[in-house]
């Protein structure tokens, strides 16, 4: 789509400033989760919201992952390469873009989440009725950002340096300015440290009322990983047979969905009913199933296949019509074996040499047992990666092909789905990126702390599927 002015609106360019270190928190701001997707984009998305045309984003630090973040938004993407001499060189490189038709130009900061479309065309309606003045929000005495400056004021803003962005120019322009009161001054509020990010998080969930609670009573469907949720190693974790009985009672379906590829679904049948839950077979989607479909998609007829894994990946290889052999293959399938070898991985290794196209079912590193986490898929892809400089194409979490298969197999949309997991990096964050609402079990792998130090924002977090039934019920309870 393509923004336009609404008759009788001045044109006004959004001006993203997304380029600096953030320094005072600690990771950059652009990148951090909001509402499930990147800082940056659900800024853009704002002022794409209120057809502010162009949206102009000036790019420096993690220049391209802020621009992959941004993905296929209408946005006009630049960079500044002297990002790090201060907020100045940002303000003259989006000045630059602003095309000549346009009136004025609205900065916006990377760090205000709660700024919305309708605080944008307040100030845009403003702008019309003002004759030309700065426009800024007033909370009380404290004068906020976004502010709107005429294109009368774009030479004075080119000069300035620094650090010093336009309070300079504000100050000695104030008879030329005007207002628009903001009623709630957590609308005006910026994130400078993770507890400001943290705060406005609990805002943001209380104000579009995404409590746990009323997050989880309006669900119908569930994808749920099983190592590190269900139990560890061989032992059941606390709640598993409430928890299935939960779900039958309330008529919530789901799928089974692992990145463990060593077993077959057959012998997750057979775990589950020896801990007392049985399950149906398409229930049970597993990464091997997921690669084997791929490869059946993909794969030219009669192509072989090398394959480094256990029973689960060999049969489910095999049901697709692959031959498994050791030399002259096409691809070079690895997932989590057990009784890896040098010779394996010697192996993998010459075939990719040789043009063979590599392929790994999970890129987990780790795996959850009752001892604490084992050396995982990830770490083998690593091995034969770094013998190669070959990155291996990733079918399972967080790529998007499992979470879609569940979401098949359900009859499901995912507005009406959730994901239930012990990883922040692969469950949590691929679900996000296909729209399900994300519960993070703290059983397995990921822990509070890294819940902390992330910047994926899980809706809900429970210690693990024992609290969560008690949260879901409690929620039913209070419908």
């Amino acid at each position: 789509m393509i923004y336009s002015t609404k008759p009788g609106r001045p044109q006004v360019a959004a001006i993203i400033l997304a380029a600096g270190a953030s320094t005072r928190f600690g990771q950059c701001k652009q990148l951090i989760d909001w509402r499930g997707k990147p800082l940056i984009a659900h800024v853009a998305d704002v002022a794409l919201e209120a057809e502010l045309d162009p949206v102009i984003v000036v790019l420096g630090c993690q220049m391209d992952d802020t621009y992959a973040a941004l993905g296929g938004r209408r946005v006009q993407k630049l960079v500044n390469w002297r990002w790090e001499k201060g907020q100045s060189t940002s303000v003259r490189t989006g000045l630059a873009a602003v095309p000549p038709q346009a009136q004025g130009a609205l900065f916006l900061q990377c760090d205000q989440p709660l700024v919305s479309p309708d605080l944008l065309n307040t100030l845009v309606d403003r702008f019309r009725e003002s004759e030309d003045s700065i426009i800024y929000p007033v909370h009380g005495s404290h004068r906020g950002t976004p502010v709107l400056f005429p294109r009368r004021f774009f030479s004075e803003l080119a000069s300035v340096t620094g650090d010093k962005g336009g309070r300079g120019l504000l100050k000695r322009h104030a008879e030329e300015a005007a207002t628009v009161t903001v009623n709630d001054p957590d609308e005006l509020s910026d994130i400078d440290t993770p507890a400001d990010y943290e705060l406005l998080r609990q805002l943001d969930a209380q104000t579009r009322g995404r409590s746990p609670a009323s997050i989880l009573r309006h669900l119908q469907h569930v994808v749920i990983d099983m190592d590190g949720v269900l139990w560890r190693g061989d032992q059941p974790l606390p709640g598993l047979e409430g928890f299935f009985e939960f779900l039958r009672r309330q008529d919530i379906t789901f799928t089974l969905a692992t990145n463990n590829a060593s077993l077959t679904p057959d012998e997750y049948a057979r775990k589950l009913a020896g801990f007392g839950v049985d399950v149906p077979l398409p229930t049970i989607l597993t990464s091997a199933l997921v690669v084997a479909s791929y490869l059946a998609d993909v794969a030219p007829p009669a192509s072989s296949v090398f394959m480094i894994g256990e029973d689960g990946l060999q049969q489910a290889l095999e049901s697709e019509g692959f031959a498994i052999q050791n030399e002259d293959v096409d691809y070079v399938v690895i997932g989590w074996d057990r009784k890896i070898s040098y010779q394996k991985l010697t192996t993998a290794a010459l075939l990719i040499h040789r043009g063979a196209e590599f392929i790994g079912t999970n890129p987990d590193v780790t795996y959850p047992t009752e001892r604490g986490p084992a050396v995982g898929n990830g770490a083998i892809l690593a091995a034969v990666e770094a013998a190669t400089g070959v990155s291996p194409i990733i079918t399972g979490k967080p790529e998007p092909q499992m979470y879609e298969e569940a979401l098949r197999r359900m009859g499901a949309t995912a507005e009406a789905t959730a994901m239930i997991g012990d990883r922040i990096e692969t469950d949590i964050a691929g679900a996000a990126r296909v729209g399900l609402t994300t519960v993070l079990t703290l059983s397995g792998i990921s822990t509070a702390d890294d819940v902390a130090s992330s910047s994926i924002r899980p809706d809900v977090i429970c210690d693990n599927i024992a609290s969560l039934t008690a949260l879901w019920e409690d929620a039913l309870a209070t419908a």
